[in-house]
């Protein structure tokens, strides 16, 4: 028994050095890049989501679109999130009316500097009927 143990211990080392060697040989550089592109990639995506290294233009865009929803709404537009990135603004909360969703929408586009809008507003009844 000792010996079938040591023979699958010495094969299974033997499988993972060769699987390590094929790895690491030049020849096969572009499959490390290929897994360093992921991980940055990866962390680009998480930046993004937990709001890191927001550029001077995408906090500019922010501050305007909110000014011009502040003009605009007043006090209906404090349920409405806004993010920016790459000139894309995002709108995200609950409005009181249906129409209300497409106003938002357009005075975010009239900023000057935003290339796209992604509106994520629902109605406050819609929103509380599908939690």
């Amino acid at each position: 028994m000792k010996g079938v143990t040591r023979a699958a211990a010495a094969i299974g080392a033997a499988v993972a050095g060769i699987g390590t060697a094929i790895f690491l040989l030049p020849r096969h550089r572009a499959r490390r890049q290929s897994a360093a592109g992921v991980a940055k990639r990866q962390t680009a995506h998480v930046a993004a989501l937990v709001g890191v290294r927001a550029s001077r233009r995408e906090t500019e865009l922010v501050e305007g679109v909110r000014a011009e929803l502040d003009q605009r709404f007043g006090e209906e537009s404090a349920e409405v999130g806004v993010t920016a990135h790459k000139g894309t603004i995002t709108l995200r909360g609950e409005v009181a009316r249906l129409d209300a969703i497409d106003a938002f929408e357009d005075a975010a586009r009239s900023v000057a500097g935003v290339s796209d809008v992604n509106n994520l507003l629902r109605l406050v009844a819609a929103a509380r009927a599908t939690r």
